[in-house]
C-alpha cells in the first residue's frame, strides 16, 4: 500500500492540469463502481451511461483526451466498444430468463471524427431469432453528423 501511495503522490505533483481532471474523473468513476453504479471496470473507466429507448438502447461516453488517440481525436477501438457495448446491451436486454447475448461479429464503418462532449451510440434489432439476433449500431452527433455505423451478430447462449 506505502508504493500506491508513492505512486499516486508522484502522479499527482508531477500531472498536468488535463492528467489531474482524467486521474480525478476515474477516480469518481471508480467509486462509483464500488458502490455498484457501474457493473464493470470498463463501464466505469469510460464513465458510460445507458439509456433504454422502446425498441433501442443508447450508450453514451465523455469526448475527453482519455479516449484521444495520437493525433487528438477519439480512438476508433472506443468507438468500437461504444457500438458493442449499446448493440450488446440490447441483445441482452432481449433474451430469456438464464441466457445471454455474446458478439459473434462485428463490422464498422467510420464516417467522421467525432467532435462534441458526449458520443453516443444507438442501437436497433434488424433480426432477432431463438438463437441469434442482427443488430445495428450508429453514432450520430446533436446536430446530425453521422461518425460511425456497425452491424452486429450475436448469439443467445445459457448463462454460466
Amino acid at each position: 500500500m506505502k508504493d500506491l501511495t508513492a505512486q499516486f503522490d508522484r502522479v499527482v505533483e508531477n500531472g498536468t492540469s488535463e492528467d489531474i481532471r482524467i486521474l480525478s474523473r476515474f477516480l469518481e468513476n471508480l467509486e462509483k463502481k464500488q458502490t455498484g453504479e457501474f457493473t464493470t471496470y470498463l463501464s466505469a473507466a469510460l464513465g458510460m451511461s445507458r439509456q433504454q429507448q422502446k425498441d433501442s438502447w443508447t450508450v453514451t461516453i465523455p469526448n475527453t483526451p482519455f479516449i484521444h488517440n495520437n493525433i487528438d481525436i477519439p480512438h476508433g477501438g472506443i468507438l468500437a466498444v461504444l457500438l458493442d457495448t449499446a448493440m450488446g446491451t440490447l441483445a441482452n436486454s432481449k433474451c430469456p430468463e438464464g441466457f445471454g447475448a455474446v458478439t459473434t461479429n462485428l463490422a464498422i464503418h467510420y464516417l467522421a471524427v467525432a467532435t462534441e462532449t458526449a458520443i453516443t451510440a444507438e442501437a436497433k434489432i434488424i433480426r432477432q431469432g431463438r438463437h441469434t439476433m442482427v443488430i445495428e449500431g450508429n453514432i450520430h452527433e446533436t446536430g446530425g453528423k453521422h461518425i460511425a455505423t456497425s452491424t452486429g451478430s450475436f448469439f443467445i447462449i445459457p448463462k454460466v
